[in-house]
């Protein structure tokens, strides 16, 4: 099992600093390609796992498993169809760098590994999704001081996708990534609660 984790592990580390040095090699992102969630979350992840910290890695799955699954049914469906479902896809076929494409893989198998490695070390607590607030107000404010309107990191300026709620912007932006959390640790505390520590 330690093997299986490092092994999982260190693929995280690799992924996530390969795509932020691939990003920062573009002189005109500035900071930005160190403010993408899915890399920050992608390397607090190897983190979490390579310290066999469950809670640090569920941290992590719930802020991004439901975008992941969302980008995953779109890509399928421009896939067999030619076209998004949500529209959040269409940069993998258009032309482009083929190293972004690559790394963009990582949103098949990031939420598959991280929940197998939290199966495989236990989830003993469940006030996780503290750290999960805090990260995202933290990123919110930080992303939206350095980085601009046409980058759009994290979608902190302007909805991503083709669909909408009606409200306010950053008002739906918190609330989206709230009832994400929540629905998403609920989940989790349901599946590996009261088990116990599998690795030592």
């Amino acid at each position: 099992m330690n093997k299986r984790l490092n092994f999982i592990g260190g693929v995280f580390l690799i992924w996530g600093f390969a795509a932020i040095i691939d990003n920062v090699s573009n002189v005109e992102t500035g900071i930005a390609p160190l403010m993408w969630m899915s890399y920050i979350c992608l390397i607090v992840m190897s983190i979490g796992i390579l310290k066999r910290d469950s809670g640090l890695i569920a941290s992590q799955v719930v802020l991004i498993a439901i975008p992941y699954i969302l980008w995953n049914i779109d890509l399928i469906q421009h896939l067999i169809t030619g076209n998004g479902l949500f529209g959040i896809t269409d940069y993998i076929f258009v032309k482009g760098q083929i190293t972004e494409k690559a790394i963009a893989l990582q949103h098949v198998f990031n939420i598959p590994l991280s929940v197998y490695s939290i199966y495989l070390i236990g989830l003993k607590k469940s006030g996780f999704w503290k750290i999960s607030i805090f990260q995202i107000t933290l990123v919110f404010i930080i992303t939206r001081l350095t980085t601009n309107y046409e980058q759009n990191v994290n979608c902190v300026f302007r909805n991503c996708a083709n669909f909408s709620f009606g409200l306010p912007y950053i008002l739906e932006w918190f609330l989206a990534y709230i009832a994400m959390i929540l629905i998403t640790t609920w989940f989790l505390n349901k599946s590996f609660k009261n088990k116990e520590e599998k690795i030592k």
